[in-house]
């Protein structure tokens, strides 16, 4: 029996990506989607309308009480949904993650049947893709145009050792969360990580731990391909916007040097492509699609261009052009990082 799989996601002006993202997971074999929307100039809603219109998606205009997380409120009302209760498999991720499936087939069919019997959740490793020497927003698929990535072993910064959950809808879970479904008290989920492999008890037990440490390198079956900063214009208008689960935290210089690796070239994901594009031609057909998207592109870079006009804007944009890409820390290094890291939170807690 065909099961069902459902992913979950918020959009704020992110029109020109939606379509290959969307067509990627449809490629991929994903059923259904449920996309909350908030606060949107660009007409990610109105593109987004029209494919709700079409039966490609559910779309659900959110707006999230002041001062909260808009996407912990989009995930708590997610976990009500139907979709979500007729799911058999659930995901939770951003429209700059995509879902790179190794095993053979690469659709979420394929992954779900090269588990161990039993999984309940396997721990998708992200992958920080770099701005790949490209400064302009093109349109053109973001899969195509950033191919350079950090290694798979990459250990340092924490945040390249995050990870997604794919998980059993029917679980022993009770809320979606950010990276990981939130488990239900004194349960003990089956987790495996990216190559299938069981995860020791100190993360799969442990729903606060967010890192894959130790084991980041674990990506066999599959992995998540991050996108976070893509061109510097693009970063840009990723500033702009913000970031949906922690409005205060600034998308800065700092931010970009945490993800923008290119030390590695990866062109596994286009394995994934013929299926992607057959699928992104037939959204493209539906009737106002392609103008939404156009008005969409067009709209980000008349925005780019008010943004690059205000001098604080417009120096640290030269900044990222100046900074390039980052540069991995070996391990003796990264050992002794973490180690001081380590010793200054427990000065801070000493007080």
């Amino acid at each position: 029996m065909t099961q069902r799989l459902l992913i979950v996601t918020t959009a704020r002006n992110e029109g020109p990506f939606l379509l290959e993202w969307l067509a990627h997971h449809i490629g991929a074999g994903a059923s259904d989607f449920l996309v909350y929307s908030n606060d949107c100039d660009d007409g990610t809603d109105a593109l987004l309308d029209a494919l709700a219109a079409a039966g490609v998606l559910c779309h659900v205009a959110h707006d999230a009480p002041a001062g909260k997380s808009v996407q912990w409120q989009a995930l708590r009302a997610a976990w009500a949904h139907p979709l979500r209760k007729a799911a058999d498999w659930v995901l939770g991720i951003d429209l700059d993650e995509f879902t790179n499936i190794h095993v053979p087939g690469h659709r979420f069919a394929d992954l779900i049947a090269a588990l161990p019997e039993g999984t309940d959740a396997i721990a998708l490793p992200w992958r920080f893709f770099g701005d790949n020497g490209v400064a302009a927003f093109h349109d053109r698929p973001v899969t195509g145009q950033f191919t350079a990535a950090m290694p798979p072993d990459c250990g340092y910064p924490v945040s390249a050792t995050f990870f997604k959950t794919l998980f059993r809808s029917a679980g022993p879970f009770n809320r979606l969360g950010v990276h990981r479904p939130r488990q239900k008290p004194d349960a003990r989920p089956v987790w495996v990580d990216g190559s299938g492999t069981p995860l020791p008890a100190a993360i799969a037990a442990h729903p606060e731990r967010l890192s894959l440490i130790g084991r980041e390198g674990a990506r066999g079956l599959a992995e998540i391909n991050h996108y976070a900063v893509k061109s510097a214009e693009s970063f840009m208008l990723k500033r702009a916007r913000g970031l949906p689960n922690r409005g205060s935290k600034p998308i800065d210089l700092a931010y970009w040097v945490e993800r923008n690796f290119n030390t590695v070239e990866d062109r596994s994901i286009a394995a994934m492509a013929p299926a992607t594009a057959a699928a992104l031609a037939q959204l493209r057909a539906i009737p106002g699609v392609a103008a939404l998207h156009g008005a969409a592109v067009d709209w980000h870079r008349a925005a780019f261009r008010r943004i690059v006009a205000q001098p604080e804007e417009h120096a640290l944009y030269a900044h990222l052009l100046l900074a390039g890409g980052s540069r991995v820390i070996g391990p003796d290094l990264r050992a002794q990082v973490f180690a001081g890291y380590h010793r200054a939170q427990a000065a801070e807690a000493a007080g």
